[in-house]
């Protein structure tokens, strides 16, 4: 995008262009110190895109455990970057984003590693494993392994 102080609110740097900024709508009823987006909230997912083939379904419930986000003054810039935004709040805050051209690139605020379980893990994790083994195997293809 070329914003040569691009930063995140996180890092308390001085910037001009703060892409991550602080939770504007914390969760109602989070524990005292707890992170503004703390607990299970809904998702929208956009048709057609990767998070939406991996799940299969319009909507999912997902954990959130942070304090920063996507800072929505953005979202067109980034968008015309390349940056696919594909999940959104009930009041349409970025949950998800992704690089259609790359191989797995996924971005979400919620954190699917909150809610896998021994044997059961979470559809984005079991999706980034099973890119990582055909990008192995086209890999060892290309080197003649």
């Amino acid at each position: 995008m070329g914003l040569a102080d691009a930063d995140s609110a996180e890092h308390g740097v001085p910037s001009s262009n703060l892409l991550i900024t602080a939770v504007a709508c914390p969760m109602p009823d989070r524990s005292a110190g707890a992170p503004n987006l703390h607990g299970a909230a809904s998702i929208r997912l956009r048709r057609g895109t990767r998070i939406w083939e991996i799940y299969g379904r319009d909507e999912v419930s997902e954990r959130y455990f942070c304090n920063y986000e996507v800072n929505p003054a953005y979202r067109e810039a980034l968008e015309a970057a390349g940056l696919a935004l594909t999940g959104f709040s009930d009041n349409g805050d970025i949950r998800v984003a992704e690089l259609p051209a790359h191989p797995f690139f996924i971005a979400t605020l919620f954190q699917p590693q909150l809610s896998s379980e021994a044997g059961h893990p979470h559809p984005l994790i079991r999706a980034f494993v099973e890119a990582s083994l055909v990008a192995q195997a086209s890999a060892c293809v290309a080197a003649g392994i």
